[in-house]
């Protein structure tokens, strides 16, 4: 009797092996366009997209019911020599390192040591954040830096090639001095309660943590998150720690060139400088989905779980997270973008499936949601990708109703959107936007897109016809609002 039931756990094991198997080689064979067009083909393999897009390698991890269902790594570490990338391949994760800052600050909060709604200039010992007459209406609290409501500028550093010179510390960003690149970080708008994403928020956060624990950002993370949760390939020490040298991912530019010195350096570490791989990752956010379902044991107290992902404010972010859809929809997400490495992560909160992508190159940027689209739909993730869209064709009275000048009023710290016509086609393009020059299309709804990624655009007209705002949305989230610049 007991060598049956011994057989049938070996079936059952089996069968669910079997089962993984054929997840995984449905994903890998099943990519899917950013935006899919009705009666256009489809289906890729990952290598297909790889190729097309000159990224070398990928970090991947797919969670499932509330566990890691598979984790691999695809292609090569560098464009130029035959190491494959594997489970254990270490990448940047660009700011993906943010969700991680704000677990770390919420765990302190815990414990009673930090307070979310409190002056941040109390806890502040080195440096203040600059007054003026924004700050002296609402002070910079916690709370507002973790969710990017606060006003703060620099909504990204960039990181640095690592071949030898000079790296900006945490004061040189703050000052905005060589060898740093950005502007100073400060206040400089008045409190409304939407976001304005912002890097330089998150290394106003790095120094309190820093402050008050008197210790480095790096050792902090390894003591309080990393080490409890058996991160072993996860690291915030820059340059990259020695003991992650061994199996990491060159990082790569336009045309999929590898940067000397193969990996990036980060100055910004609490915004942008976690090392990890796709399985680390993924440990990390369904620790997140614990300690929100309030599992005894977990990282951080239920509560404060619930208010991480509990969207603050009038924007998409929760505490360090975007928090998308609602109900058995609600997932929480996040990206992390620079100029050697693209990634991408979500989780469902109520199901616990998910999955982290993680890429060597910044054309990785397309790749990834591609690949995630593939593993939703595998996965059956819901509310996840547009319907395939049915094309409108443009006019040229339509294509004029467009073009011009839109002043950014919500979501990223910068300044325009442009909007042209060439030979019938439309295009657009958010200077200092990674995303370059794109082409729009409109769906037979009015509905404009382009290939980016899963945005919808809605317009509102002007009385002369043409169109007066445009507002973007990911999902029934508002993220990008501009309005038409009155021609001079």
């Amino acid at each position: 009797m007991d060598e049956e039931l011994v057989d049938e756990e070996q079936v059952d094991e089996n069968r669910t092996s079997a089962d993984i198997d054929a997840r995984r080689s449905a994903v890998l064979h099943g990519l899917l366009p950013i935006m899919r067009i009705a009666d256009r083909p489809l289906r890729s393999t990952l290598t297909e997209r790889m190729h097309h897009h000159a990224c070398p390698g990928v970090g991947i991890a797919v969670m499932h019911d509330g566990r890691i269902d598979w984790a691999d790594g695809f292609g090569r570490r560098h464009a130029d020599r035959p190491d494959p990338v594997g489970p254990e391949t270490v990448f940047m994760a660009a700011s993906c390192s943010k969700p991680v800052t704000a677990m770390l600050v919420l765990q302190q909060v815990d414990r009673g040591v930090l307070d979310l709604d409190t002056d941040v200039n109390t806890y502040l010992r080195r440096w203040h954040v600059p007054p003026n007459e924004f700050t002296a209406e609402q002070p910079v609290t916690l709370r507002h830096l973790l969710s990017h409501t606060a006003g703060v500028t620099v909504n990204g550093f960039g990181a640095t090639v690592n071949d030898g010179r000079p790296v900006a510390d945490v004061f040189d960003l703050l000052a905005g001095r060589p060898p740093a690149r950005n502007a100073p970080i400060l206040v400089d708008k008045p409190y409304d309660g939407t976001d304005r994403y912002s890097g330089g928020g998150y290394v106003i956060a790095q120094l309190v943590l820093e402050d008050v624990l008197d210790a480095t950002f790096d050792r902090i993370a390894d003591e309080h998150l990393l080490t409890p949760l058996g991160m072993t390939r996860s690291s915030f020490v820059h340059p990259l720690t020695p003991r992650l040298c061994d199996d990491v991912a060159a990082g790569h530019g336009d045309g999929g060139r590898p940067h000397p010195g193969d990996w990036m350096i980060s100055s910004e570490m609490a915004a942008g400088g976690l090392f990890s791989t796709a399985r680390d990752y993924a440990t990390f956010l369904l620790a997140c989905r614990d300690a929100w379902l309030g599992v005894p044991g977990a990282v951080l107290g239920r509560s404060l779980a619930q208010e991480m992902t509990t969207r603050h404010g009038h924007g998409v972010f929760g505490l360090g997270v975007k928090v998308m859809g609602d109900g058995s929809t609600a997932r929480i997400n996040h990206g992390g973008s620079n100029d050697g490495y693209q990634s991408e992560t979500n989780l469902y909160l109520e199901s616990g499936d998910g999955a982290v992508v993680l890429t060597n190159a910044v054309s990785g940027i397309y790749l990834f949601r591609e690949i995630l689209n593939g593993i939703a739909d595998v996965y059956d993730w819901p509310a996840y990708m547009p319907a395939p869209k049915r094309l409108h064709t443009f006019t040229e009275a339509d294509l004029q109703r467009y073009v011009g000048e839109y002043r950014i009023e919500l979501g990223i710290e910068l300044p325009l959107l442009r909007v042209w016509a060439e030979d019938g086609r439309l295009f657009n393009e958010i200077p200092g936007l990674r995303f370059g020059v794109q082409e729009v299309f409109c769906d037979t709804d009015g509905v404009l897109f382009n290939q980016t990624g899963p945005f919808e655009t809605r317009t509102v007209d002007g009385p002369d016809g043409r169109v007066a705002a445009l507002h973007v949305y990911e999902g029934d989230v508002e993220i990008i609002r501009a309005t038409r610049v009155a021609a001079p």
